[in-house]
């Protein structure tokens, strides 16, 4: 039952953002709101327990390209870094700083999934400069730019104010930060 709600909660998300109501995401399950509370306490554990499922997703991708070995350092950084889990496109990560306004307790914890996957970018920099394929740049300069423009992307209305989806934006991130740091 946790995982039905779940995934009728990514659905209720992905149509009316964080003004979904548990009677409309029971409504969607076909059970009584009730039966959702003996599951989950509030809302707000939902949305905690599909940040846990993102990092679990996440974490997934992660593994999976690290033993991808048919792609060199430059090539998993640029995936990394482009990284989202197939079921999470078009969900509209774009409205998600409502939850860092309404929720900050599960936007943390999201954030914290977010954040954890940090130290296999930074080693596929090292990794590419060593090969030759990343100019000697600043690791610690390179993650801050990454990491501030993702926290400004998920915290703020740019991107819903300029119909972007959170994809594209993170698209158009890396292709610019792969372009200034390959060697050509």
């Amino acid at each position: 039952m946790r995982e039905k709600i779940i995934d009728a909660a990514i659905e209720e998300f992905t149509l009316n953002g964080l003004q979904f109501t548990m009677s409309e995401l029971a409504k969607r399950l076909g059970i009584s709101k009730k039966t959702i509370y003996t599951v989950f306490e509030s809302k707000q554990a939902v949305l905690v327990a599909i940040a846990d499922r993102y990092a679990a997703d996440f974490a997934v991708m992660q593994e999976e390209l690290e033993r991808d070995e048919s792609l060199s350092a430059t090539q998993k950084l640029e995936k990394l870094l482009c990284a989202l889990p197939k079921k999470y496109y078009d969900i509209g990560l774009s409205r998600l700083y409502e939850l860092a306004e309404k929720y900050p307790k599960p936007y943390r914890h999201l954030m914290a999934s977010v954040n954890h996957g940090w130290e296999l970018a930074e080693e596929y920099l090292r990794q590419g400069m060593a090969a030759g394929e990343i100019q000697d740049v600043s690791i610690p300069v390179v993650m801050l730019m990454v990491k501030g423009t993702v926290q400004t992307f998920l915290e703020t209305r740019v991107l819903y104010e300029n119909h972007l989806t959170y994809e594209q934006a993170k698209e158009e991130m890396v292709k610019i930060l792969m372009k200034g740091i390959e060697c050509k």
